[in-house]
């Protein structure tokens, strides 16, 4: 059977391969955002990483949300025969929140940072933009997994059910970091650990899907 033609502009190769990039480059620039001693700063330096321990805790969890949404949108793009154009125009948002999460990340780091007891509003915005970045990001996934379905854009011998679970998982995760997003106005200290709970909701939303196959 020949293969359908492609509109130029559509073909998901290139798609990928720019989405590569820019994950690529939001993760290098993740570490380039995290603080360095200064001189004085070296005969302390355990009280220094304490000082900061915001920072690399912001490191570490944008460094594995941004791994996981990278490894997901490859699988993704390895099952599709095209894109189109809804599928094009899901990536502005996507993509826009991957290149600004290093300045959320960096943003929630320092005002954790030695924070005082009068720096709570700007503790909860700081942590509110870094949650809803990472919550924009994880629902544009879950919704290119859905329009890939809905438009029927994958590939004949696609695994649809793994598919179908990826869309679902993040839309769950998403809509979580979301919520984390908004508690952060009335629970600020308690939002990060709540983030920590990110994989029970991924694996408690793939336990119901089993569950009613």
């Amino acid at each position: 059977m020949a293969t359908p033609q492609v509109r130029p502009g559509l073909t998901h190769e290139r798609v990928g391969v720019f989405t590569d990039a820019i994950f690529a480059i939001a993760i290098t620039l993740l570490a380039l955002e995290l603080p360095r001693p200064e001189s004085e700063d070296f005969r302390r330096l355990g009280a220094f990483f304490g000082d900061h321990f915001g920072s690399f805790m912001a490191f570490a969890i944008a460094f594995l949300m941004l791994w996981f949404a990278w490894r997901a949108h490859h699988t993704l793009f390895d099952q599709i025969e095209r894109a189109s154009q809804s599928m094009l125009l899901l990536h502005i948002p996507l993509l826009f929140f991957v290149a600004v999460l290093p300045y959320t990340t960096s943003v929630f780091g320092e005002a954790n940072a030695d924070a005082l007891p009068g720096e709570a509003e700007g503790r909860a915005l700081a942590t509110g933009l870094f949650a809803g970045s990472e919550a924009v990001l994880l629902l544009c996934q879950g919704a290119l997994f859905t329009l890939v379905l809905a438009q029927r854009l994958h590939q004949p011998d696609a695994d649809l059910r793994r598919l179908r679970g990826n869309a679902c998982v993040y839309w769950a995760i998403g809509i979580y970091w979301l919520l984390t997003a908004v508690a952060s106005a009335w629970a600020v200290t308690a939002v990060p650990f709540l983030w920590l709970a990110t994989p029970l909701v991924a694996g408690g939303t793939i336990r119901v899907l089993r569950m009613r196959r």
